[in-house]
């Protein structure tokens, strides 16, 4: 008898021992009649292994949302460690100090530390929305022009750079075009509390202006909720963001909570689309130069630190125009001294000249890299963090 033929009597009596083979049990997970999680054949699963289908949904959700989830956590991270800094640089940028230490001291003594935090729960909230909807915007946008290319598959006649991302070149339009997009829509939707930040950052030094601007009357008694208020006959301003926002309703009208909207617009879509331009662009770059297939923390710093100091550098003059025109929402119309975005421009310069565009920089310098830095660390890291959870590609 041939190997193979002892094999298969082997076999055959094997079967005759022990009966049909029996199917292997499934892995399928149900809930039974007493709410607890049973298998196919209807014994208890021990709590570990209930917990395993649910964590893989959760992982899946989590990981399908990869974007929203990373830039909500880069977005509160960077909001909570630099918005002193954005503070100081709005009071510089409309009012004048000598230097920024002189800002940080006489705004510290006047309204405490926390007063650096004055407005911050609006952007708080919005941050994270807006910087959860920017990036996917702009992760989407790529996408879509990669996909839309007509010269996906062949070279540019005129050897223009294309939405490939084949080479340094080709990243940084693909990463200016998609931010420009990003930036326009997250200022269309922003303007309301980009306006209602600003006024809460200024507020105490509005009251004094407007206060100088209205007639004194006889002070009220002191009382705790209005520490801050100017007893004027100006208009009151009460330290929450809804009484700011009636504020402006009242005497712009709901319109008026858009007041600077189109140096908003420009202001965000020529600054992100640099923002993200410069990161990808410093990113591919010391990735190439590496030789490596991924990228770590330090050059997600190094990027991330760039692309913060080159975009404020840019648009800094454009966002002291926009910070400037709507600290005078609130004044009356006599006590506003630019009618208009060309005008503040005109005077600014004819004063200060163009040193006067850049004042109160060196606070958003001073921050630009670190925060910024942090922000595309903490996001590219929770995002791996996510892919690894998952077990998916980045």
């Amino acid at each position: 008898m041939s190997h193979r033929d002892k094999a298969l009597a082997g076999r055959h009596q094997d079967v005759q021992s022990t009966g049909p083979a029996k199917p292997e049990e499934s892995s399928f997970v149900y809930v039974g009649n007493s709410g607890e999680a049973e298998d196919i054949s209807g014994a208890r699963l021990h709590p570990a292994e209930q917990a395993a289908p649910s964590q893989a949904l959760w992982r899946m959700a989590l990981y399908e949302n990869r974007t929203l989830a990373s830039a909500v956590t880069a977005a509160v991270t960077g909001m909570l460690a630099g918005y002193p800094f954005d503070s100081l640089k709005t009071r510089m940028q409309t009012h004048h100090y000598p230097s920024l230490l002189a800002c940080a001291r006489r705004s510290i003594a006047e309204e405490g530390l926390l007063g650096l935090y004055r407005g911050l729960l609006p952007p708080l909230i919005t941050a994270s929305a807006a910087k959860s909807m920017s990036f996917s915007v702009f992760e989407r946008t790529k996408k879509w022009l990669r996909r839309h290319d007509p010269y996906k598959h062949s070279a540019n006649p005129l050897g223009l750079p294309d939405f490939q991302r084949r080479t340094v070149g080709s990243v940084a339009v693909t990463a200016g075009f998609s931010g420009s997009i990003s930036g326009a829509v997250i200022a269309a939707l922003c303007c309301p509390l980009e306006l209602i930040k600003v006024q809460m950052q200024l507020a105490n030094l509005l009251n004094k202006d407007i206060g100088a601007a209205a007639p004194a009357t006889a002070l009220p008694p002191a009382s705790n909720s209005g520490s801050w208020r100017q007893h004027r006959t100006g208009p009151r301003w009460a330290g929450s963001n809804l009484s700011v926002c009636r504020e402006i309703v009242r005497h712009k009208g709901v319109f008026g909570l858009y007041s600077g909207i189109g140096l908003h617009v420009v202001r965000d879509a020529s600054g992100t689309a640099i923002y993200f331009a410069a990161y990808e662009t410093v990113k591919e770059t010391l990735r190439r130069l590496t030789g490596s297939d991924t990228t770590g923390p330090l050059t997600h710093m190094l990027a991330g630190g760039t692309c913060g100091v080159v975009s404020w550098l840019l648009i800094f003059p454009v966002d002291l125009v926009k910070s400037t025109m709507q600290s005078q929402v609130l004044k009356p119309k006599d006590a506003q001294e630019f009618k208009g975005a060309w005008q503040c421009v005109v005077k600014i310069h004819s004063k200060l000249g163009l040193s006067g565009f850049y004042r109160g920089i060196s606070v958003s310098l001073i921050r630009a890299f670190p925060i910024h830095g942090l922000n595309f660390v903490v996001y590219e890291w929770a995002r791996s963090l996510i892919c690894h959870l998952a077990g998916q590609p980045e």
